[in-house]
């Protein structure tokens, strides 16, 4: 048709009798993601009988000319459908019209291809029922889709009515101003007069230099006000201060060559958000050829590919006692396990907003470290420290990402204002925040064990690669070594610990950074030691767990308390039962020292009119609570409801030169500094209250005003005021695959943390399922894709990188803190909460690994070790599963 509207489309009604439909939409994801492939099936019987009178097969997702089967349609009329010899041969030649393109970020046109047979294989088991044939009762369930019952959770812990608000479960002081949109972050912030918008432009080569940069084009777009490189920055270009110990330069803007696809070489500033971003298109670059070497993606290419060159050590070795005088055991294990990056994935990009004012700029900023920040913007503008103003209010969501990241944009914002003199707004796109800025640092483990029979470790040897990026400033074998030990004994173990420059954006911190690695990789050993052994998982960590290790205890006590071995028994049975659906269980130990580092500040004021109270800190509210639980502690020491409390932004002024938001430990840091303000405060007060012992709150403190006692009370936080603990944790994951899709579903998840005596239970419940979320994440949807030839990451956007929704979290969720766990050295006898439970997510591969070995050992395969690392998405789970349509049958 040419030059036609269509009116209406008309879609006839067809007798049930003699059709049948069904579509199908396989997705990462369960809900709302565009499909790996979709596929739409119609058949038309002959009346009374079998046989196809008419065929549409149609499939959406294998290349855009294809979308009829129309060979394998015309194959299958006048013929009898629910036969195996039918099946098998419209199978056949349905394999042979399907042909797969493959356009990155893509899964690959061999799971595309067998996705779209299995569907169709699908389809004829969920239609074989209704018809007169015998279908083999364990194909059946081959047939329907994973069906979600509702969610479900319960929590368990300890509260003590007696310290509230102290360990009660209080709503966030935030909470329903950020669910009503109400809560101010940086770009709520109401546009000023004058206000500009700056966006960066990227380098899209690498291997090359950068010879010049034409912004010519761009500043003759009305609204383009300035574009501004390395050659513009008064001071350093460098974001990455040496000061706080970092050993290489990172510039704020590419000088020379370029070192990764995605780098910030220069910002277009203009008057709209979506003209400077627009603007950015039109800078021309030319860059200068300078190496054909081989482009390294991952630590596992490096490794591999032997470039010594590329691969430092990180000076962590550790070594155990008897690790050079113990001799080789029975049985020797080797083996490899890759974990990939992660984005972090918050809500709020990054940004930052900058006002120039009368004695230097005013930054308001979206950063985890506003020392860090604050050293490199002002040795990029070459101005005294004291002349910027940096203010957080609260961040949206960061996870590490906005701790030595964030430093590169309020360096770029600030350079603009600082120029131009007007306030500049940045906020970055979600391509351009996914393209330019690093992610979780992956890791590339290579391991070798002696055990003995039992599964006991005689000796191991474990070398590990961090993947640090284009440059490497971010070790982090410290955490990484420490959690590696676990809870296990170690003196006859190795582990070296190495980092390799890879040709991707630098990579970060990331929640749980090294920790959960370590974690991991020593978790897969065990699982591996169990394969090999034929032993009992579980049974092998125990004949590896030392006696007098508190874990010794945890772990059979879990096992019974979540009904581990019936579950098991009962997952066994639905594997023989299922031959397209299989289950797995799986149980994982955790270990977790925490260590203190850093310093904060803190100031409480008591306002002698009404008695109300405003508390600042150098903490970071980015979600986890800090506020909420530092006003709980406030009104726990001074006594006074937390109506009466209010708590201010984070600022430079009154915390100068605090550490980082990071690594858990900032609400119990914080909390200390605020616990001591208040006892200072209530020192003070002691006099006015016992001589008016019946007087309220508010004429003690006016009394105390009178008579010229100082209500304003500073505290300085650091690491020597608190001692180190241990957080025990325990993780059982019972988890369904449709092995016919990949597509996974957690029927059950439960956690044991140990919290000693959680401040606000309903906070740190929320913490221990969102970090366990993201860990299903990163474990089952997450994967990076980059483009091998270039180095760009090419699955930048929400559009093809998904993480876990509403529909994927475990149907049962059930978190339940240590009883009567106190802890003598933590601040008022808490322990951290935000990171250890995502160090437990790794027991979702293994349960996976669980239902893998049943499909596999059905599809006639050897029951070999199966590596499962990180990013195991539905593709590689039906990959894995060793399906061939030989084995598509309905008898």
């Amino acid at each position: 048709m040419h030059k036609k509207i269509i009116q209406s489309i008309v879609l006839p009604s067809l007798d049930p009798i003699q059709h049948t439909f069904k579509s199908f939409k396989v997705m990462p994801v369960t809900r709302n993601n565009r499909a790996y492939v979709n596929a739409g099936f119609l058949l038309k019987f002959c009346r009374s009988s079998e046989v196809i009178e008419s065929a549409t097969i149609c499939f959406g997702g294998i290349n855009p000319l294809f979308v009829h089967a129309s060979k394998t349609e015309d194959f299958l009329i006048g013929k009898p459908l629910f036969t195996n010899e039918t099946l098998q041969a419209a199978l056949h030649e349905l394999s042979q019209e399907i042909q797969p393109d493959w356009v990155l970020p893509d899964a690959s046109p061999d799971y595309r291809k067998n996705l779209a047979l299995s569907l169709f294989y699908k389809y004829i088991l969920s239609i074989a029922p209704e018809s007169s044939i015998v279908l083999n009762a364990r194909f059946k369930s081959g047939g329907t889709n994973l069906e979600r019952p509702l969610s479900s959770g319960k929590q368990n812990y300890d509260t003590y009515p007696s310290k509230w608000p102290l360990t009660q479960y209080t709503p966030k002081i935030e909470g329903l101003a950020q669910s009503s949109g109400e809560a101010e972050y940086v770009n709520d912030i109401p546009k000023m007069p004058n206000e500009l918008h700056a966006a960066f432009v990227l380098a899209t080569e690498i291997q090359s230099r950068i010879i010049k940069i034409d912004a010519s084009k761009a500043l003759k777009l009305d609204g383009v006000v300035a574009f501004f490189s390395a050659k513009n920055i008064p001071g350093i270009n460098n974001f990455m201060p040496l000061e706080f110990g970092n050993e290489e330069v990172e510039e704020i803007f590419g000088s020379g060559e370029v070192a990764f696809h995605g780098q910030p070489i220069g910002i277009i500033v203009a008057n709209t958000f979506d003209l400077a971003n627009f603007a950015t298109n039109l800078v021309e670059v030319i860059y200068e050829r300078i190496t054909n070497r081989p482009i390294f993606i991952t630590p596992k290419e490096v490794v591999k590919a032997s470039a010594r060159e590329r691969i430092i050590n990180q000076n962590f070795d550790r070594y155990g006692m008897k690790y050079g005088t113990t001799s080789e055991g029975h049985i020797q294990i080797k083996g490899q396990m890759e974990l990939g990056g992660q984005y972090h994935y918050s809500m709020e990009t990054q940004t930052c907003f900058c006002v120039p004012i009368e004695d230097g700029m005013d930054i308001y900023a979206s950063s985890q470290s506003t020392n860090f920040m604050l050293a490199a913007v002002s040795q990029a503008l070459n101005v005294q420290e004291n002349s910027l103003n940096i203010s957080v209010r609260r961040v949206g969501g960061a996870y590490g990402a906005k701790s030595t990241r964030a430093p590169q944009i309020a360096c770029a914002c600030a350079l603009a204002a600082h120029i131009l003199q007007k306030p500049v707004r940045m906020l970055l796109t979600l391509e351009t925040n996914m393209s330019a800025i690093g992610k979780r640092t992956g890791t590339f483990s290579e391991y070798q064990v002696d055990v003995n029979r039992s599964g006991r470790i005689v000796k191991l040897t474990n070398t590990y690669t961090h993947d640090g990026g284009a440059i490497l400033n971010e070790p982090l074998a410290f955490l990484t070594s420490d959690l590696f030990k676990n809870c296990y004994r170690t003196d006859s173990w190795g582990l070296i610990g190495n980092m390799a420059r890879t040709d991707v954006a630098t990579n970060t911190i990331c929640r749980a950074p090294g920790t959960m690695e370590g974690i991991s990789m020593v978790e897969n050993i065990m699982e591996h030691i169990a394969h090999v052994t034929r032993e009992d998982p579980l049974d092998v960590r125990m004949q590896n767990i030392p006696k007098q290790n508190k874990m010794y205890e945890l772990l059979p006590k879990f096992r019974k308390d979540v009904d581990f071995d019936e579950r098991r028994k009962t997952v066994d049975m639905f594997n023989i039962q299922n031959r397209w659906r299989k289950r797995g269980i799986a149980i994982i130990p955790m270990e977790y020292p925490m260590e203190y580092s850093g310093t904060l500040n803190a100031l409480v004021s008591i306002y002698h009119i009404d008695g109300s109270v405003a508390i600042t800190h150098g903490a970071i509210e980015m979600g986890q609570g800090v506020n909420t639980k530092v006003a709980q502690v406030a009104a726990h020491v001074l006594g006074i409801p937390m109506t009466m409390i209010s708590v201010k932004p984070s600022t430079t002024l009154t915390s100068p030169n605090c550490a980082p938001s990071v690594h858990s430990r900032t609400s119990e840091n914080a909390a200390f500094a605020v616990k001591r303000c208040c006892e200072i405060l209530m020192d003070r007060l002691r006099p006015i209250r016992q001589a008016n012992r019946m007087a309220p709150w508010e004429e003690v403190v006016n009394r105390a005003f009178v008579t010229n006692i100082d209500l304003t009370a500073s505290y300085f936080y650091e690491p020597s005021d608190l001692k180190a603990y241990v957080i025990w944790g325990l993780a059982c994951a019972e988890l369904e695959v449709d092995i016919l899709t990949g597509n996974i579903q957690i029927n059950r998840v439960d956690i044991l943390e140990d919290v000693g005596e959680s401040m606000n239970p309903g906070i740190d419940v929320g913490q221990v399922e969102g970090a366990f979320i993201m860990g299903l994440g990163y474990y089952l949807t997450e994967a990076l894709v980059y483009d091998p030839s270039n180095g760009a990451l090419v699955n930048n956007r929400t559009w093809n990188y998904k993480v876990p929704g509403a529909h994927d979290i475990p149907i049962d969720f059930r978190i339940q803190f240590l009883k009567g766990s106190s802890n003598p050295h933590g601040v008022l006898r808490s322990k951290a909460v935000a990171e250890p439970a995502l160090s437990m997510s790794p027991v979702l591969t293994y349960a996976l690994r669980y239902a893998l070995r049943s499909a596999r050992k059905d599809a006639g395969l050897p029951d070999d070790w199966i590596p499962i690392g990180s990013g195991t998405t539905p593709e590689k789970i039906f990959l894995l599963s060793g399906n061939q349509i030989d084995q598509y049958k309905l008898y």
